[in-house]
């Protein structure tokens, strides 16, 4: 027969055997069909022949039509729309060659499906499995054959069919991907609310889930998603640090001040050594541990998009061995990047979930926002960048006023809604707090210079500088670092340091523009002349817009609350007070503050996690008086142990190990504490709303400057 003979029965067949409605009308109903798809369990069935795709000697095909004998495929999603289809014994369905499935042991772009759904009926839809390597979908090609009578003869006709559209059926005994589960149990719908009324529920105020991209992309392994899950997001950590960690020299030095420690790198299933509340470079996030934390009652959580452009390009000393390939050191594409990853974590999550808006974490730019979606039972995700060459306008770069236009409004539009104007070393804005060791190494290579110190005033507690580097001066790569810098830094020993440079021009500028933006000003890590010149602007021109995010103010000479965070609460600002047990002192002394104003007597969290910070450990009393498992929180959910892989997870043996076990302790507070104090850190989310609205509400005019 002609070639155009055949081609015309192809596309008639086509047609017969997929009715395809409207796309345009449709589109909606045909997405969500396919978003539905997630984590469910299905056996696919040819429409014309009844045959369900079935393992033969390694290559899948139409073969049976007994439901029993079907490969049955787990439907985990890679990213919104595209799909990982395990089999029953969890080997990925994959093509390398086009129209033809095998199982595969490892996932990879050619075990990556973009399924898209056609409407056949008001119910019913079929379903096109395309493959992202080869471009060529799943198809199945048939012979239908028609019996024909007339008077006394019968023959018989032979059509062509091709399918790429096929029916799913549900099955309930798949093999399902790995994951961790939160733990949590009860009804979710307990978490919705009243648009109209206060937010019940707290606040991290200083989380840092994109950490991981940061200096490099170098520093902190492991991550919050991968689109093949979590074997991949929290692999073996000597991928980056190598073989016993021993490419981690900052993670050595900060948790052990030992270059020579070595560990066990291995993560999931096994997790021997991270993540804990020691292992500052290692990520302290996984999706579902951000969950667990929501289920118990957070409502907003402020991550802080993070970057140190000297001590990424520091990196190439540190760890030369491990350094290529590496993120930009640019703050501003770093930032850009990690922006970008937020964005992704969302959507990744509402694969999960089942479709666009389905998920738990939603990314707002407004308190409004925030209203609606905690209203909805979710999660409360804010932008906010903590940076020490802001704007890339560290002392080394060239900075304008055109420069800070371009990249707050920049920010802005990325949604960010919080800034630090200064971070770990001096900038063009000011000086920042002080700190000793290698901190004020990154502080010389930034700036050309350790920190310049005075005298405190006599209201300010202020630093102990060292002279040298006694202990991380010993270290070979530190020593290479030094050499580039040249003298050790020399200092008085009286131990009442303070940073003697305080804002400039430029954040003055800063400040102000911030202000007429209604943005957050977070005052965690200024110096104390630049803190006090702030608050000058901020008290000049009424803003409530001031945040101190995770106890990094400088305190008064006895330790207690310095007048400038006094201040601040004065003028409606928000704390939050650095994370600790159940049995710290810290919420109890800023709430004690926070009662000196007319304002919601309301206390946040500030965990710093996976921002080279440590973590609390467990409660001193915890053996004598654990928290018990499981427990149910005020909101009527039950948690028990955390468990990841192989390994539980116990706030009274690991305190807070990674961040799902926010959760056990802020139950932890709530049995040790209660009172006042608990109830602070449940109205902290509306606490933290209330300054952001009357920052939104705030429409002063004119520049102050505090010179």
């Amino acid at each position: 027969m002609k070639r155009s003979y055949w081609l015309a029965l192809v596309a008639q067949a086509l047609i017969w055997t997929t009715t395809i409605h409207s796309p345009a009308a449709l589109a909606g109903a045909t997405d969500d069909a396919v978003y539905q798809m997630a984590q469910q369990c299905y056996a696919i069935r040819s429409p014309g022949t009844g045959k369900y795709l079935q393992n033969r000697n390694g290559v899948f095909q139409f073969a049976t039509t007994d439901v029993n004998q079907a490969e049955k495929f787990f439907m985990k999603p890679a990213r919104l729309g595209d799909f990982l289809m395990t089999d029953r014994n969890g080997r990925y369905l994959s093509s390398v060659v086009p129209l033809v499935e095998t199982p595969a042991s490892n996932p990879g772009l050619a075990a990556e499906w973009d399924i898209s759904a056609a409407q056949v009926s008001s119910s019913h839809f079929r379903f096109r499995f395309k493959n992202r390597l080869t471009q060529a979908p799943v198809q199945y090609e048939w012979i239908k054959s028609t019996k024909h009578s007339w008077w006394r003869f019968t023959w018989y006709t032979h059509e062509p069919r091709l399918e790429q559209h096929f029916d799913v059926v549900r099955r309930g005994d798949c093999r399902s991907y790995p994951e961790i589960a939160s733990g949590v149990r009860g009804d979710r719908n307990r978490l919705k609310g009243n648009v109209t009324d206060p937010v019940r529920g707290f606040v991290d105020a200083h989380a840092h889930i994109t950490s991981y991209e940061f200096m490099g992309g170098k520093v902190i392994h492991g991550a919050p998603f991968h689109k093949y899950g979590v074997p991949y997001a929290l692999s073996d950590a000597k991928e980056s640090h190598g073989p016993n960690g021993q490419l981690d020299i900052i993670g050595k030095l900060e948790v052990k001040g030992d270059p020579t420690f070595t560990y066990d790198t291995r993560g999931w299933p096994h997790f021997p050594y991270w993540p804990s509340k020691d292992a500052k470079t290692h990520t302290g996030y996984y999706w579902s541990w951000i969950e667990r934390a929501w289920l118990s009652g957070q409502r907003v959580l402020v991550t802080q998009l993070v970057e140190n452009q000297v001590l990424c390009l520091a990196q190439s000393t540190l760890n030369p061995i491990g350094w290529l390939p590496h993120n930009s050191c640019d703050t501003m594409a770093s930032i850009r990047l990690q922006a970008e990853r937020i964005r992704q974590l969302q959507d990744y999550i509402d694969a999960q979930y089942g479709g666009p808006g389905k998920g738990f974490f939603r990314i707002v730019t407004s308190p409004q926002q925030a209203r609606q979606v905690i209203a909805q039972g979710k999660l409360a995700v804010i932008m906010g960048v903590e940076a020490s060459e802001t704007l890339n306008c560290g002392v080394r770069d060239f900075c304008s006023i055109s420069k800070i236009e371009q990249g707050l409004t920049e920010l802005y539009n990325l949604g960010i809604r919080s800034i630090f104007p200064t971070h770990k070393s001096d900038n063009q804005f000011g000086g920042s707090i002080l700190a000793d060791g290698f901190v004020n190494i990154g502080q010389a290579l930034a700036t050309g210079h350790y920190f310049e110190t005075e005298r405190c005033d006599d209201r300010t507690r202020g630093m102990n500088m060292t002279s040298g580097f006694p202990v991380i001066g010993e270290v070979p790569v530190v020593q290479d670092l030094l050499a580039q810098i040249g003298a050790s830094p020399s200092y008085d020993d009286h131990g009442d340091h303070c940073n003697r440079h305080g804002i400039t021009p430029f954040g003055i500028y800063l400040v102000n523009r911030m202000i007429d933006l209604n943005m957050i000003i977070d005052l965690d890590h200024l110096g104390s002349d630049t803190t006090n010149q702030v608050m000058q602007i901020v008290e000049a021109r009424n803003y409530s817009g001031i945040v101190s995010s995770h106890s990094f103010m400088h305190s008064a000479k006895d330790g207690s609350t310095h007048v400038n965070k006094q201040k601040m609460l004065d003028m409606g600002g928000f704390v939050a007070t650095y994370v600790q047990d159940a049995d710290g002192g810290g919420y109890a002394r800023d709430l004690a503050a926070v009662k000196k104003t007319p304002y919601l007597k309301a206390v946040g969290i500030g965990t710093d996690t996976s921002g080279l910070s440590a973590q609390p450990g467990r409660r001193g009393s915890a053996a004598s008086s654990p928290l018990p498992y499981p427990f149910t929180t005020e909101f009527g959910l039950t948690f028990d142990r955390q468990v990841s892989g192989t390994r539980t997870f116990d706030l009274n043996n690991e305190g807070l190990a990674h961040y799902g076990l926010l959760a056990d302790l802020v139950q932890d507070t709530r049995l040790r504490q209660g009172g006042e104090v608990y109830d602070a850190i449940m109205n902290s989310a509306e606490g933290y709303l209330q300054m952001w609205e009357r920052a939104e509400a705030n429409n002063s005019s004119g520049h102050i400057n505090p010179f």
